[in-house]
Order: C-alpha cells, then sequence, then structure tokens
C-alpha cells in the first residue's frame, strides 16, 4: 500500500474528521482511508452508469424504470 501525507489541512476539516472518527471509534487515518475509498468510488460511477447495459425484453425503458423509482421514493 501506498502512503499519502497530507499538508494545508484547515483546521476546522481537520478537527471534524477527528471527531468524527472519535465518535465512530476508529482512527484517524482508517476514517480518512474509508473516506478517500469512498470518494474513488464515486468518482467510477459515471463510467459504470455510462458502460451499463439495462436488461432487454424488460417492455420498460430504463427512462421508464428511473422514473417509477423516483415517484415511488417522493411517495415516501
Amino acid at each position: 500500500m501506498k502512503r499519502l501525507n497530507l499538508r494545508d489541512v484547515p483546521d476546522d476539516v481537520y478537527e471534524a474528521l477527528v471527531a468524527t472518527a472519535e465518535a465512530s471509534g476508529r482512527s484517524l487515518n482508517s476514517f480518512v482511508v474509508d473516506r478517500l475509498r469512498e470518494t474513488v468510488e464515486l468518482l467510477r460511477l459515471p463510467g459504470y452508469v455510462d458502460s451499463y447495459l439495462p436488461p432487454s425484453n424488460t417492455g420498460m425503458s430504463l427512462e421508464e424504470a428511473a422514473a417509477a423509482i423516483r415517484a415511488v421514493r417522493d411517495a415516501q
């Protein structure tokens, strides 16, 4: 694994990271590595969405499926 040193982290950002890590019972390193991993997953999401091939022969378009999901979410 690679090592990463950060400089010029604003005090308020550092304090928030430390407080959140402590509140979850984790080390700062573990907490920040997980947040970085989540960020990378989000960065990869557009490529995944662009390459996604929806199931065929469902009788519903991708746009119709997305609209149905949104309608259910909005109703909650």
